[in-house]
């Protein structure tokens, strides 16, 4: 007996154990994908990043393509490009008096853990000591471990520190030593 490869991909948001077969989007066009097997299905998710305009929208596939002729993609560690500045401007038109830049992020997940870490870099910066995060309960903020640690306890997270187990998971953390790294930052080694 054979069986059928499963894809090597780990999908997010995705009980694997549950649902062995992902299901095959060939195409989208508006507010519809359409799969390998014939199916048409309304995308009320709309894969998150194409909710306004639809699936494969002519004017943003040509606005794609002709970017792409250009210029693909650069780092923005050192880096610029006009596009992306003339946006920055146009954005900070919209935003109140004494926000002076932009941060362009590919997630929202990324985003917050930006927001993060600009929050406690500032803190640092001034000479204050800040240790604590205020978050709306029940939030979520999404999928990485900063984003995770100031959002609800749910299916996404639920191996964090539950509600009542906080000390428990510091006091597992007293086994970790912390040792300097000449070429990079700081090394934690488990002493157990």
């Amino acid at each position: 007996m054979t069986t059928k490869p499963k894809s090597p991909i780990w999908h997010p948001f995705t009980q694997h154990a549950l649902q062995e077969e992902m299901t095959k989007v060939v195409r989208g066009q508006g507010a519809y994908l359409y799969t390998a097997d014939g199916r048409r299905i309304i995308d009320a998710i709309s894969s998150w990043w194409v909710v306004t305009h639809g699936h494969c929208h002519p004017h943003i596939v040509s606005a794609i393509q002709e970017q792409a002729g250009k210029l693909n993609q650069i780092i923005f560690a050192g880096y610029t490009h006009e596009p992306a500045e003339q946006l920055a401007a146009q954005l900070l038109k919209l935003t109140p008096d004494g926000l002076e830049h932009v941060f362009f992020s590919d997630s929202g997940s990324t985003s917050v853990e930006v927001a993060l870490k600009m929050a406690v870099g500032y803190w640092y910066n001034i000479g204050k000591q800040r240790r604590c995060i205020v978050v709306m309960q029940h939030s979520y903020h999404g999928d990485t471990i900063g984003a995770m640690s100031v959002g609800a306890r749910g299916v996404f997270n639920a191996r964090l520190p539950a509600s009542g187990r906080e000390q428990a998971t510091l006091d597992a953390l007293n086994g970790i030593e912390v040792t300097s790294n000449k070429r990079g930052p700081p090394l934690l080694l488990w002493s157990r």
